[in-house]
């Protein structure tokens, strides 16, 4: 009798132990959630009151903020030096565009929606496009040959093994330049800037996959 005791008491302590230690992974679970909410909306409260809120990019930021609990790995948002450090960094003016997600919404992400952005401190970054000269020495689009060291990646590679590129031979305004899919050697679907193709990404929607309309990549 006492061993039956005993052993429906153990089975009872072992029960209890994992019922605390779901419903503290439960707490911990919804402490997190509110932490990720509270971080969302003090960037989208600061955003709203900045005056970079009147920029075209802002319907995407603030859809993006608005679903901030969906995405991973968001990096920290950066500050004007820090932004200033890697443009010189580069040797290039980033667009304006570009440079207020990164202030309002943060250095990338592993899976912002359906799209990755990779973080523009990641040592790969842009050296994957040009120090480690990993291109051809002339890329194409139609007609249009561009040279290797005009591009600048918006990440190291995507699910299909493609990469947005900034074509920053363009002479625009803000260095507003237009962005092409590098993909096994020639760049495909240019885009208008990044103020375009974030709108696209912030709609839930993989942006190649809403231009390679035809499948001509064959990206499956």
């Amino acid at each position: 009798m006492e061993i039956k005791y005993f052993i429906i008491l153990g089975i009872f302590s072992a029960a209890v132990a994992i019922l605390r230690k779901n419903n503290r992974i439960d707490s911990d679970k919804i402490e997190k959630k509110k932490a990720v909410r509270s971080k969302a909306k003090s960037l989208l409260d600061k955003f709203r009151n900045s005056t970079d809120y009147n920029h075209p990019i802002s319907k995407s930021i603030v859809r993006l903020l608005e679903n901030y609990h969906y995405h991973e790995n968001v990096g920290k948002t950066l500050t004007d030096e820090e932004i200033k450090m890697i443009e010189e960094k580069l040797n290039l003016k980033l667009p304006k565009s570009y440079k207020l997600f990164l202030k309002y919404f943060g250095d990338g992400g592993h899976w912002v929606f359906v799209q990755n952005i990779d973080s523009i401190q990641n040592g790969g970054f842009y050296k994957e496009y040009d120090y480690n000269k990993t291109l051809n020495e002339f890329v194409y689009l139609g007609e249009e040959k561009i040279m290797t060291e005009s591009l600048l990646s918006l990440m190291i590679g995507d699910s299909n093994g493609g990469a947005w590129c900034w074509l920053t031979h363009e002479e625009r305004k803000d260095n507003e330049w237009s962005l092409a899919y590098y993909m096994d050697g020639c760049l495909h679907y240019k885009v208008k800037n990044f103020t375009e193709w974030l709108e696209v990404a912030a709609s839930d929607r993989e942006v190649i996959r809403e231009y390679d309309i035809e499948e001509k990549l064959g990206l499956g």
